[in-house]
């Protein structure tokens, strides 16, 4: 990998951005790469979280507008955004529950891939911005899409529509992020999270991801037979005979993620 770093632990994946030089500005080739690592990801059962974050005090500041191979390629710029949605999509479709951490700025397409987790704990001195404006751009990277679920139309419009830079504490108030804690203690409070949800019960919350995403776009009846299907498929788990069995033995289940 040229631009993030990938460590495996207890059944988590953390994929680290790493190009600390540029507050881990994202590059044509961090698409790829996070789309590789995605995949494997997906196919890997012994995988069953995954923690997004940045080296060195920063989550990212967006793309690099001096991508040294902006200017090698040679195909159309929508191509190379469609790149980018072919990762974020990947994000959003994997079966597993995904958890940014950020520290320092995550503006721009940074801001989006955050937002893109199901979960985001910042630290205390985290910034965010819809950065696009200032550089004459529309919002990209599902923030689109992703904005006014999290907090409503007219205040997506004003982030969109002004580009400023927000403290942690507004992100927590207005409902972009999960959790403020202090620096000193984000590996803390992400390494438990992190750890909880690799041992719970993976194909029930890959399942219960789907059904959460798709809630704006279903009916209540679509709504219900999803969920009617939901169980169908987790009562033939493995883990939901632990969880039955755990409950009468009045003990804590454990899930083996299948």
């Amino acid at each position: 990998m040229e631009t993030m770093l990938v460590d495996r632990a207890d059944g988590v994946v953390t994929i680290t951005l790493n190009r600390p030089a540029k507050k881990n500005a994202a590059i044509g080739r961090t698409w790829l790469e996070l789309r590789e690592t995605l995949q494997e990801v997906n196919d890997n059962p012994a995988d069953r979280a995954v923690v997004i974050t940045g080296a060195e005090g920063n989550f990212c500041s967006g793309a690099d507008l001096t991508d040294p191979g902006r200017g090698a390629d040679q195909r159309p710029m929508i191509a190379s955004m469609r790149d980018i949605s072919d990762s974020l999509m990947r994000l959003h479709r994997l079966p597993k529950p995904t958890l940014a951490k950020v520290d320092g700025v995550a503006v721009g397409i940074g801001m989006s891939l955050a937002l893109g987790c199901d979960l985001v704990i910042a630290s205390d001195r985290a910034r965010f911005a819809e950065i696009f404006p200032k550089r004459g751009l529309t919002v990209d990277g599902g923030s689109g899409w992703l904005l006014p679920r999290l907090i409503g139309i007219q205040k997506a419009k004003e982030l969109a529509f002004f580009g400023d830079i927000i403290s942690a504490p507004e992100a927590l108030a207005l409902g972009l992020v999960n959790r403020v804690v202090p620096v000193d203690e984000l590996d803390k409070v992400v390494d438990e999270w992190a750890a909880r949800l690799a041992s719970g019960p993976t194909v029930a919350l890959g399942l219960t991801k789907v059904m959460i995403n798709d809630a704006f776009n279903v009916t209540l009846d679509q709504a219900l037979e999803g969920e009617a299907r939901g169980q169908h498929i987790t009562f033939t788990t493995q883990d939901t005979v632990e969880a039955m069995r755990a409950f009468v033995e009045k003990r804590e289940p454990n899930f083996k993620g299948c």
